[in-house]
C-alpha cells in the first residue's frame, strides 16, 4: 500500500511539472503576441508622426457625398372609417389579505433573582 502512495505521489509530480510547463508557453505565447500588437501600433503612430512632421493633414478627407433629388409626392386623402370604441371593463378589485394576529406566546419563566419572599435562611 505505502509504494502505491509513492507512485501516486510521483505520477501527481510529473503531472504539476507538465502544467507548470504549458502555462510558461501559454504566458510566452501571450507576450509575444502583445509584442508584436504593441510593435504594429507603434509604426502606426511613427507613421503619423512623420506626416505631422512633414505638414500633411492626418486626417482623412471624405469625398463630398452626392444628396439623392428627392421628387415631391402627391399625397391622396385617405378616408377613415369611423372607429367604434368598446366599452372598457374595469378590472374586479381583488379583496387585500388581512394581516395574520399574532397571539402572545406566553413568557417562560426564568430562573429567580434573589432569595424567595418569606425565606429565612441567611447567611
Amino acid at each position: 500500500m505505502n509504494s502505491d502512495r509513492v507512485d501516486e505521489i510521483a505520477a501527481l509530480r510529473e503531472q504539476k511539472k507538465l502544467d507548470r510547463q504549458a502555462e510558461v508557453e501559454a504566458r510566452e505565447a501571450k507576450e509575444a503576441e502583445e509584442a508584436k500588437s504593441h510593435k504594429a501600433n507603434m509604426e502606426r503612430i511613427a507613421k503619423k508622426m512623420a506626416k505631422i512632421a512633414a505638414g500633411e493633414s492626418t486626417v482623412v478627407e471624405e469625398a463630398p457625398v452626392e444628396e439623392p433629388v428627392v421628387e415631391e409626392v402627391i399625397e391622396e386623402p385617405v378616408v377613415e372609417k369611423p372607429v367604434v370604441e368598446k366599452p372598457v371593463v374595469k378590472p374586479k378589485p381583488v379583496p387585500k389579505k388581512k394581516a395574520a394576529v399574532k397571539k402572545p406566546t406566553a413568557k417562560a419563566k426564568g430562573k429567580s433573582r434573589g432569595r424567595p419572599k418569606g425565606s429565612t435562611n441567611k447567611k
